[in-house]
């Protein structure tokens, strides 16, 4: 009785663990959309280029501005799944307040988002299964 107890407080922990993970990142990509309204047109003015712990190499591109300001924007880290070439151009949605927070205007360039959404998606079985054990 008492290891089914500890079972289930378990269990209930991981799905409040997995339930907080989602919401915080429902929260972080809705953040952005709500604060990044500006659009920006930048350019790629160099990828940086860093060696992956698991071999290969992972690629951050760095935006200028193409308007006067000439402001520089660094990207995430992108696998070579997103390549940009240098002098490329993309329009970003940026926060007015904070232009180091964008989103890709693009959003099939957001590959954060879908990063996200999978790390939320592929716990569920594993979620739902807990909680047929659990009733």
């Amino acid at each position: 009785m008492f290891a089914i107890a500890w079972g289930a407080l378990i269990c209930v922990l991981l799905i409040l663990a997995w339930a907080a993970l989602c919401v915080s990142k429902y929260r972080k990509w809705h953040r952005r959309r709500v604060n990044c309204t500006q659009e920006l047109q930048v350019k790629v003015t160099d990828v940086l280029k860093r060696k992956a712990m698991r071999g290969g190499y992972i690629y951050k591109p760095v935006f200028e501005s193409v308007d006067d300001d000439h402001y520089v924007i660094d990207s995430a880290y992108y696998s070579n799944l997103v390549s940009f070439e240098i002098g490329e151009t993309f329009t970003l949605l940026v926060n007015p307040d904070d232009k180091k927070e964008f989103l890709y205007k693009d959003d099939s360039l957001n590959k954060g988002k879908i990063a996200d959404i999978v790390c939320c998606i592929l716990p569920a079985p594993l979620v739902i299964g807990f909680i047929i054990m659990l009733i």
